[in-house]
């Protein structure tokens, strides 16, 4: 069994990997499997360590359909709901297709902060990815930023809390989702797939330059998305916020040294 600090790469040639807890899974086209109807495949989740921490998961899948069905899910190691789920992928409900990111904590009820990924459509294959490192997690598709996370953001179970396993599921007789690949590198170690384009947080041993240069693509393009020359992107098209707000870039600094007296490695 892979050791969750281990780097993982599937690729659905041989089996399922380590995503053992598999039900009504199409594995009829080598290279790839469907969830057609109801199925659901994932990572065993028993408990606190189950699964991975922080690093970069990469996944490479086709989203078909335009309603609620579809997910690309990191589910709670210890299989307790709600908890520290976190949603890359799902179906927006209004019937337009949109797919969106959440992430989940348990506030004594399900508490949940949703980000649509405008413009991005189904039927086709992307690449989607998610980095969580502590403190932030960032979500990109086709290499470009489409979320950022500072609030909630679960701590993983080698600082304290707890890992999530990888997961896919389909609910809806009129949707469906094809998995290529799943790969996931730790923070800081070596990968078993590329790196990410832009990832910030990349560091090991030696301490990393900040991208600075990513960081202001980053926000260049969360303000065409939004509106709004932020970071995080937290505003949409439909509800702009009423001004735009310049970044601060002392604030971020701040959060960058930070982050190296907690970990190490210098990133956001």
């Amino acid at each position: 069994m892979t050791n969750a600090t281990d780097a993982l790469s599937i690729s659905f040639d041989n089996g399922f990997g380590t995503l053992g807890n598999a039900w009504n899974i199409d594995q009829s086209v080598a290279g790839q499997i469907t969830l057609a109807g109801n199925a659901s495949i994932m990572e065993w989740a028993t408990g606190p360590a189950a699964g991975h921490g922080y690093g970069t998961y990469t996944i490479a899948a086709q989203v078909n359909g335009n309603q609620p069905g579809p997910g690309i899910v990191f589910w709670p190691g210890d299989n307790n709901w709600p908890g520290q789920e976190i949603d890359l992928v799902e179906i927006t409900p209004n019937g337009d297709g949109a797919q969106y990111a959440t992430l989940h904590w348990n506030d004594g009820g399900n508490a949940y902060s949703p980000q649509v990924f405008w413009g991005v459509a189904s039927g086709v294959p992307h690449e989607y990815q998610m980095i969580w490192a502590p403190g932030v997690i960032t979500m990109k598709i086709d290499g470009a930023v489409r979320a950022t996370y500072t609030d909630h953001v679960p701590v993983d179970f080698a600082h304290g809390g707890m890992n999530d396993t990888i997961g896919f599921l389909n609910n809806n007789s009129h949707t469906s989702l094809t998995v290529f690949s799943v790969d996931y590198t730790p923070l800081g170690a070596s990968s078993a797939a590329a790196a990410p384009a832009a990832n910030v947080g990349a560091g090991s041993g030696a301490a990393a330059m900040i991208d600075w240069n990513a960081l202001a693509i980053q926000v260049e393009a969360n303000f065409l998305a939004t509106g709004r020359w932020d970071l995080n992107g937290t505003a949409t098209p439909a509800a702009p916020q009423p001004e735009q707000t310049p970044v601060d870039w002392n604030a971020i600094a701040a959060q960058v040294e930070a982050n190296y007296a907690a970990t190490g490695s210098w990133h956001l």
